[in-house]
């Protein structure tokens, strides 16, 4: 394997991927610049031929279920083995779908769960800012009832009985990101959510390729010699 470019940023993935063209893009799930889904979705349609992995610390099923609708073929946990990634790599770069076994798992529950609307995705992210009915129904323009009534159906659509267990479930799913809600909800849900070191994105090619842009880090965690 030979990584031939770096990126630090979404939109410094995508810029790279559609000029290197490489086998295999191998990528951080939350680089900063845009959503994981929307970086997917652009490779997917410019890139066609390029596969597409995905590197997260967690495995939050809203996530998982957003990237491979929007193209990913492979999606690995950061604390897999380098052979384990190497394997994913290969799979992807011959055109096969590659799932870590948890992120597996998580999709196929996802694909039988109830989409939450637009709307309850907006209330939700409201109410885990630490948000009351009161406030959400101000900021939107609709009443308290009209936000209760929606805070009711995402509780059934969770399948949860407070709002602290709503909370819980959309940080732990990945509806809501932490990038939003991490200054309300305090440092210490923060640093469990970010106690893996991430490992530096790359686009990375299985075969041999005479331009290359080489980073010891990243060459590292590939191990490329093989």
């Amino acid at each position: 394997m030979t990584v031939i470019a770096e990126a630090e940023t979404w939109p410094e993935a995508v810029q790279k991927v559609m000029e290197c063209r490489p086998d295999v893009a191998l990528m951080d799930l939350r680089m900063p610049g845009m959503s994981a889904i929307d970086g997917v979705a652009i490779l997917h349609k410019e890139c066609a031929g390029v596969g597409i992995v995905l590197l997260s610390a967690f495995d939050a099923d809203e996530e998982v279920y957003g990237a491979i609708r929007a193209g990913a073929q492979g999606f690995m946990l950061k604390d897999c083995t380098r052979d384990e990634l190497r394997e994913c790599i290969r799979s992807v770069q011959e055109g096969k779908t590659w799932l870590a076994r948890g992120p597996a798992a998580k999709l196929a529950a996802r694909v039988h769960t109830p989409e939450l609307t637009q709307r309850q995705i907006q209330i939700l992210t409201l109410v885990t800012e630490g948000k009351t009915n009161k406030e959400v129904g101000a900021l939107l323009n609709v009443t308290e009832g009209t936000v209760k009534v929606h805070v009711n159906h995402i509780f059934g659509k969770l399948g949860v009985g407070s709002r602290t267990a709503a909370i819980t479930r959309a940080l732990q799913r990945g509806i809501v990101l932490l990038s939003k809600t991490a200054s309300a909800r305090g440092p210490a849900l923060e640093e469990s959510y970010h106690a893996t070191n991430p490992i530096s994105p790359a686009v990375v090619s299985p075969r041999n390729i005479t331009k290359e842009v080489r980073t010891s880090q990243v060459k590292s965690e590939l191990n490329p010699k093989n």
